[in-house]
């Protein structure tokens, strides 16, 4: 009995821990993400809302190392300004639709192997032709 006490408050300290820091991430969380879900975020899905921003938040910032790695070779400066703006709507388009894939996968339950999720990635690709 006299050990279940100390290991009770030491339990309670350790999940008030947890609970802060997810409360922070929440905080943390952009609107736009926040606004996914219907009404109070549960935990899980806070941590998962924050797995998929910090991803999206990794993956622009490799698109901007290498933006900074072709201007530090000069590739940047042979391309013109139109093309360069394709480009970066090119790259745009393929973040957004991965995104829209991902999301039909995660909560809509589509394969890639179902006729619908063929001609959508199909009319995505041709768009991005």
């Amino acid at each position: 009995e006299t050990y279940k006490l100390p290991h009770r408050l030491i339990e309670k300290k350790r999940r008030d821990r947890i609970n802060e820091c997810i409360a922070q991430l929440k905080d943390l969380l952009p609107e736009h993400l926040k606004l996914t879900t219907l009404g109070h975020l549960e935990k899980a899905v806070v941590l998962e809302l924050t797995l998929k921003h910090l991803k999206a938040l990794t993956a622009l910032t490799e698109q901007q190392h290498q933006k900074i790695i072709a201007l530090q070779n000069g590739e940047r400066s042979m391309k013109s300004p139109v093309q360069a703006d394709l480009d970066a709507f090119h790259s745009g388009f393929q973040t957004c639709a991965k995104e829209v894939l991902q999301y039909l996968s995660r909560f809509e339950s589509w394969t890639p192997r179902e006729q619908r999720c063929a001609q959508l990635l199909g009319h995505l690709h041709s768009i991005s032709s």
